[in-house]
């Protein structure tokens, strides 16, 4: 496959980066919305879709490197950005605004989907932490060197704080606590809570899919626009 300013071994692993990320998104929302409990989904969650989520940034930054100065970030470049999904959010969603100010109403509007979204925020947070250091957060505990934050399921509750607050959730909620007894009602409220956050992901995946199909991450974010969209996922 020929990809501008990337030569053959480079095109190659490119296309193998947006089918990680791809793949690793896929089945981590996957696994949100299947989940029967959280308590025994939780880390695969949070693996795949940090793991996830920072491919796709990591990728994001490097397309808009390419389409700007013809060339990839080197490895001690990407190196710096760590783990840092918190601050690696915040160039993406810099970078794609500046990038899609004169692109469609279509693709400006998911953009801003994504900035009104009150779950993106703790989301990003929570995989962040996992991928920096959560991840290890007990086995430090065991070692004597236990972190200074919070825990990964401190960080999800919070998360679900925010689901909470939404108008039907809330609601699900009231019913559940008012009938204790109705597994149906704690499962509906489990269920719901779970589809937002799946719904947050690909909300923000969808919307960096299309920006590059719409050109905003130049030649070959157009190639990254489809390869890494939900729609190209295939069986699993």
């Amino acid at each position: 496959m020929s990809i501008p300013h990337l030569d053959r071994e480079k095109a190659f692993a490119l296309i193998e980066e947006m089918s990680s990320a791809r793949n690793l998104l896929a089945y981590g929302t996957r696994v949100v919305r299947t989940a029967a409990f959280i308590d025994t989904t939780r880390d695969p969650i949070l693996t795949m879709l940090s793991i996830g989520v920072e491919k796709l940034y990591k990728l994001t930054l490097g397309l808009s490197s390419l389409d700007s100065s013809q060339s990839w970030p080197t490895k001690r470049q990407m190196k710096d950005f760590g783990h840092n999904l918190v601050d690696m959010h915040s160039m993406v969603m810099t970078e794609l605004s500046k990038r899609t100010a004169v692109s469609s109403e279509y693709v400006r509007g998911l953009l801003a989907e994504v900035e009104a979204d009150a779950v993106v925020v703790p989301l990003i947070d929570t995989l962040g932490r996992y991928g920096q250091s959560g991840r290890f957060y007990h086995l430090d505990r065991l070692g004597a060197t236990p972190q200074p934050w919070e825990s990964p399921t401190e960080y999800w509750q919070r998360m679900e704080d925010v689901v909470l607050q939404e108008p039907h959730i809330a609601a699900a909620f009231t019913a559940a606590t008012e009938s204790p007894l109705d597994s149906a009602l704690w499962e509906h409220l489990h269920t719901s809570i779970n589809q937002r956050i799946a719904d947050s992901v690909e909300r923000l995946w969808t919307m960096i899919a299309v920006c590059g199909r719409n050109h905003a991450l130049g030649e070959a974010g157009t190639t990254f626009g489809f390869e890494v969209h939900p729609s190209a996922v295939g069986r699993q």
